[in-house]
């Protein structure tokens, strides 16, 4: 299981057209985290995602369809990923988890993410 709380959201981070989030860690430059979600995972933890496994932001559930095979690294390594609300592409992006529904969350400061 992985569990974050989000530190804060970004001015750009929730675009409803492109219909993902990028998730960084607290280290992620400013640049970055204009555009991104800060979290800080609560734990050193088992960072294994796989499809079938849910995502829960705070009461929001998700079904998890598709794992990228850079997610577990980059969850570990920068606490990076994409929560990707669209369907599966023919081509998914390596670094994303792909979700269903395909409806953006309710997110602040203050958010519980968790992976199980």
């Amino acid at each position: 299981m992985i569990k974050a709380k989000v530190i804060s959201v970004g001015k750009e981070a929730l675009d409803t057209k492109d219909n993902f989030i990028i998730l960084f860690g607290k280290e992620a430059s400013e640049r970055l985290k204009n555009v991104s979600v800060i979290q800080q995972i609560s734990a050193e933890t088992d960072f294994k995602v796989q499809a079938g496994m849910h995502l829960t932001i705070d009461q929001q559930k998700y079904q998890i369809e598709y794992v990228g095979e850079l997610v577990a690294d980059n969850l570990q390594s920068v606490h990076h990923t994409v929560l990707d609300f669209n369907p599966v592409p023919t081509n998914p992006r390596s670094n994303s988890i792909y979700l269903t529904p395909h409806k953006l969350p309710q997110i602040t400061a203050g958010s519980e993410i968790i992976i199980d």
